[in-house]
């Protein structure tokens, strides 16, 4: 059932996507009075739409991309929200600890195998991975890790990162840098990887919804990659996205898939015993994710164009995987208690209070691959 603040939110939007720029600030206006949002977490949660709608109204270069949007509103990089969140956010640290899991299990019993990561970040997941694998006693003798990413600044903090923690492990470990987005890297790089050691595993995650929208070699850009991953013949391949269609789905519709997953994302947040100054900062990062996906006028320069695991299967088959079997043999047993597991076919959703609102997927070679 809709609450007063719903409807205002829906009419304005409606307002806003008919060019009714008055009607759309009188809506919001109308909005903003009944808000509360010092004091009333589920008020913060409606101001962080109406915020993306204003910057709607505002015009094609009123949304900024999430990682650039600190150049501007004076707060801090993205990278440094998302470290918190990864810190307080069960539902990303038990994505986390599922693909992990998944990872060490196709690495485990090979000598010399390589781990591509496409958007790597400052490297994590692989420090949480190694200690991970020490602890099983299943290290490799030799890891090269190949980690893709836009920001150099960041490929020399998980070099970093991930070296020192091979030394704290006692574990030969070679990385290599590829800072580009992996929609961008040219035919010689394809080519350059698939001679790295083998066996390969491929991980991705919350990176490939970020691969920009246009067609590469008469496909979309995302296929054409999953396609190149394919191409270097991996054992396995794990992904993490947010389980929501902001890819596809019209103005209106993106509204409502957004309002109906980040409002259970800060339901979540609202539940945990955090101090309040990491609450504010994680609602930022996803306030900028949402002034992405609703404030954006000019559809090409979305950058948060999420797909449920459906949709990423579909594509993933197309580039020739099939979805691993026996994930329950593999997932961990002790996430916490705040989120669930829903396993199926290839796909882990992590879950709150029944809903899946992030899935980690495991695809390996199909038939003929």
């Amino acid at each position: 059932m809709r609450t007063p603040k719903d409807e205002l939110l829906l009419r304005a939007m409606d307002h806003a996507l008919s060019a009714r720029t008055i009607e759309a600030v009188e809506a919001l206006a109308a909005l903003y009075r009944l808000l509360d949002a010092e004091r009333i977490p589920e008020d913060e949660n409606y101001a962080v739409f109406a915020t993306a709608l204003s910057r709607r109204l505002e015009g094609a270069t009123g949304a900024l991309h999430p990682y650039r949007a600190s150049e501007v509103d004076g707060g801090a990089p993205q990278i440094e929200l998302f470290r918190r969140l990864m810190k307080h956010l069960p539902l990303a640290s038990a994505a986390d600890a599922v693909a992990n899991a998944l990872l060490a299990d196709f690495l485990r019993g090979h000598a010399e195998p390589t781990l591509l990561d496409v958007g790597i970040g400052q490297g994590r997941q692989e420090c949480n991975l190694l200690r991970a694998l020490a602890r099983t006693g299943a290290l490799p003798r030799h890891l090269t890790v190949v980690g893709v990413d836009p920001s150099g600044t960041s490929l020399v903090e998980a070099r970093d990162a991930v070296l020192a923690v091979a030394d704290e492990v006692g574990l030969s470990l070679e990385f290599v840098k590829l800072e580009s987005p992996v929609e961008d890297l040219d035919m010689a790089t394809w080519a350059a990887l698939r001679a790295v050691r083998r066996p390969l595993v491929v991980n991705a995650a919350f990176a490939l919804h970020h691969v920009a929208e246009k067609e590469t070699s008469g496909m979309e850009a995302r296929d054409a990659v999953l396609a190149r991953l394919a191409a270097l013949g991996p054992v396995g391949v794990v992904m993490c996205e947010p389980h929501v269609d902001h890819h596809r789905a019209p103005a209106r519709e993106r509204l409502k898939n957004a309002w109906n997953h980040f409002s259970r994302v800060f339901q979540l947040l609202d539940t945990l015993e955090i101090p309040s100054a990491e609450r504010r900062a994680i609602k930022r990062f996803f306030g900028r994710e949402v002034d992405d996906i609703v404030g954006t006028v000019n559809e090409s320069e979305r950058c948060e164009r999420h797909e449920p695991a459906l949709a990423w299967w579909e594509r993933l088959q197309r580039a020739g995987f099939a979805p691993r079997g026996g994930l329950e043999a593999v997932c961990p047993a002790d996430v916490h208690p705040a989120v669930g597991l829903c396993v199926e076919e290839g796909t882990v959703g992590i879950t709150f209070r029944g809903d899946v609102l992030v899935s980690v997927l495991a695809a390996v070679p199909g038939e003929g691959a």
